[in-house]
């Protein structure tokens, strides 16, 4: 099956590839504002294209690249894939990538099975605040070892995919414990063996995937966010994508991004989840009514004056709410007059709609 995964492009996989798209040039902007080098890694890069004719994800980074010069003159990308027909078809689609000529480093291009001391061989990118992309087909390869040594250097961030369909099947399987103790963590995995017996479906689920989001703060990974995707035949999970950083600055922006992708409900708020087939909210233990955030909001901030952004950075890492979610609940607040602000209804209106800025000091009484 991985020897067709690249000969058409399932709508979960261009999701996939455009939420990673999506996140590196924001991510690469902040960072060059403080460093002057960037880098890029894909462990499973593939061929680049799918047989169609449509950009994996090596392609769809370089294209940004290309265009933008600031990118093109500090990016350092390493593509790897253990299959040697595929590095070369990347070569040759790299290539003849319209503008490739603007990179100052051309990448390089490695064919390595991947295992937890490969970031080793990756030479000075390993030094750099780097982007990595871990999207095994399976999980043979990837471990908490491999992510922790990815998140390491300053600015770097990780975003893998978790085979969930198979993970969970494999969890049990004592042929293939090693690779579970590499994922969870040997006491994590015993743990969990025992939560999940007594469990249905979608318990179980929660707890293997909070179980690995405690795995990875143990190895550094303090801020994750899982995005999950149906099956696009049957009504069931296949696989999550899941971002992994150190900083609340890059949990809000893949949050922001990751909800363009996802089904919401009627309050805009998002569920965090692709699902080809109808709209489907995996409910999470600290994902919340939009109404209860407003009570939430009134009792954590209870007599104290606070400005939105600072708001927001303290709050977004308890609840799976986006920016607009917060505004909006903080604007009704305020026509409820049950909180006020240091500037006016009638001053924050812009092209017909009102506004609720970063600075913005929000009272509540």
């Amino acid at each position: 099956m991985t020897q067709n995964f690249f000969d058409e492009p399932l709508e979960q996989s261009k999701v996939k590839g455009q939420i990673v798209a999506d996140y590196f040039p924001v991510w690469a902007k902040i960072i060059l504002s403080n460093d002057e080098s960037i880098g890029f890694v894909d462990l499973y890069a593939g061929p680049g294209k799918y047989t169609d004719g449509t950009d994996s994800t090596p392609l769809l980074i370089l294209r940004k690249a290309v265009q933008m010069p600031e990118f093109a003159k500090s990016l350092r990308c390493i593509f790897n894939d253990k299959n040697e027909e595929k590095v070369k078809s990347l070569c040759k689609n790299i290539n003849e990538l319209q503008g490739i000529n603007k990179l100052t480093s051309f990448p390089t291009l490695l064919n390595s099975e991947v295992s937890d001391d490969i970031l080793s061989f990756l030479g000075e990118i390993s030094q750099i605040p780097t982007f990595y992309f871990l999207d095994p087909w399976g999980y043979k390869g990837l471990s908490l070892g491999l992510i922790k040594s990815a998140i390491k250097s300053w600015g770097s961030e990780c975003i893998f995919f978790f085979n969930y369909n198979r993970i969970q099947a494999a969890i049990n399987n004592p042929q293939v414990q090693n690779l579970m103790v590499a994922l969870f963590g040997k006491d994590r995995l015993e743990e969990l063996r025992t939560k999940l017996v007594d469990l249905d479906s979608t318990e179980k689920e929660l707890e293997i995937i909070n179980t690995l989001s405690e795995a990875l703060k143990d190895f550094g990974g303090k801020f994750s966010l899982p995005f999950c995707f149906k099956h696009a035949e049957q009504d069931r999970t296949s696989h999550y994508l899941i971002f992994v950083g150190k900083h609340p600055k890059g949990y809000s922006l893949i949050k922001e991004i990751m909800a363009k992708y996802s089904q919401k409900d009627a309050d805009g708020i998002p569920s965090f989840t692709y699902e080809p087939k109808k709209n489907v909210q995996l409910e999470f233990t600290f994902n919340r009514p939009l109404k209860e955030l407003a009570n939430t909001l009134l009792k954590e901030f209870s007599m104290k004056s606070i400005e939105f952004k600072n708001l927001y950075k303290e709050h977004i890492l308890k609840t799976r709410f986006i920016r607009k979610n917060y505004q909006d609940v903080l604007n009704m607040l305020e026509e409820q007059g049950r909180i006020t602000m240091d500037k006016p209804r009638s001053q924050r209106i812009r092209a017909g709609k009102l506004t609720l800025g970063d600075k913005r000091i929000i009272n509540f009484s």
